[in-house]
């Protein structure tokens, strides 16, 4: 039974680390890095503003968890310092986030798929690549820190 609580703290506090790294990610200059996309793909104007709309579905999508993050943080906390875990409360507080993620998710698909649907083979092909390489240094990163 404990390692079961341990496992849904560890959960929480992982999701929370999440949010947490996904703002922080964002405050690296959007713009330079939308720059850095446009260039590295060789985007096109019209290419380069439905990068852009995907950038802003994006921020309206992390200002929605931004006001929920807060109280979110606060309610763990709560559950952290009690006597016992309420498991319930737990998961619905998870359920909740869950749901705010199925309702802002389709807008920010639907850009995504507008940009995607003007790309080239060959930007598609780089496109790939990137993500390869970024998937690599995040996994180099991961593991950095989960031997500690």
């Amino acid at each position: 039974m404990k390692r079961k609580v341990f496992s849904i703290i560890a959960g929480v506090v992982a999701a929370v680390g999440i949010l947490f790294w996904g703002v922080g990610y964002a405050y690296r200059s959007p713009e330079r890095r939308m720059a850095w996309i446009a260039k590295r793909l060789d985007l096109n104007e019209q290419q380069t503003a439905k990068l852009q709309a995907v950038h802003e579905a994006m921020l309206q999508a992390r200002e929605q968890f931004h006001k929920e993050r807060a109280e979110l943080f606060e309610e763990i906390a709560t559950q952290i310092k009690s006597e016992r875990l309420d498991e319930a409360k737990v998961l619905q507080l998870l359920e909740r986030r869950h749901a705010l993620m199925n309702q802002v998710a389709p807008q920010v698909v639907a850009k995504v798929a507008e940009l995607h649907a003007s790309l080239t083979p060959e930007q598609k092909t780089k496109a790939v690549e990137h993500l390869a390489r970024f998937k690599k240094r995040m996994g180099r990163h991961h593991d950095h820190h989960s031997h500690h």
